[in-house]
C-alpha cells in the first residue's frame, strides 16, 4: 500500500465542555462513509489514540484501489488566495485531462442575477489574471447601484 499523508482522514476533536478529546476518521468512496472516533481517554492517551486511529485508517484505505490509496499520499495543493471577497482560483479539469487554472470574479448585479467572469492565467499570467478579476468584480458592484 502506498503509505498516505500523515494525517489524511484523521480529525482532532476538543471539546472541554463536554469532556470530549479524541480523533476522529473518516474515509469516503464512492459515496460511502466509513467512520470512527478514537477517545483520547479509553485509549491510553493522546498518541496512542493518535496511533490507533492512523492503524484503522491505514486498513481501510488498504481494502480500497489503488487510484484512492494515491490520491490519500498526493500533497494536498495550496489554494491560491485573492483576499478579495468573490474573486477565486479555480482549476478545473477538461475531458482529455488538462488542467485550466484561471481567476474568476462573481457578483450579484441590480435584477439579482449572478454574474461571473473568468480570467485564464495561461493567457494573461497570474498577476494580471487576478487584478482582472478584482476590476471585473468592482466594476460589476458598481453597476448594481
Amino acid at each position: 500500500m502506498i503509505a498516505p499523508r500523515p494525517n489524511y482522514g484523521i480529525t482532532r476533536i476538543d471539546q472541554p465542555e463536554k469532556k470530549n478529546h479524541g480523533f476522529y476518521v473518516r474515509i469516503t468512496h464512492r459515496g460511502r462513509s466509513t467512520q470512527k472516533y478514537f477517545p483520547d481517554k479509553s485509549s491510553g492517551g493522546k498518541t496512542k489514540a493518535l496511533n490507533a486511529a492512523k492503524a484503522y485508517r491505514d486498513k481501510l484505505l488498504a481494502k480500497m484501489p489503488k487510484y484512492k490509496q494515491e490520491a490519500a499520499a498526493k500533497k494536498k495543493r495550496r489554494i491560491k488566495q485573492s483576499n478579495v471577497t468573490g474573486v477565486t482560483h479555480v482549476v478545473s479539469k477538461s475531458p482529455k485531462g488538462k488542467n485550466y487554472e484561471y481567476w474568476q470574479a462573481a457578483w450579484v448585479d441590480g435584477r439579482n442575477t449572478r454574474k461571473t467572469a473568468k480570467f485564464s492565467i495561461s493567457r494573461y499570467g497570474n498577476d494580471k489574471a487576478l487584478n482582472m478579476a478584482k476590476k471585473a468584480r468592482r466594476e460589476g458592484l458598481k453597476g448594481k447601484r
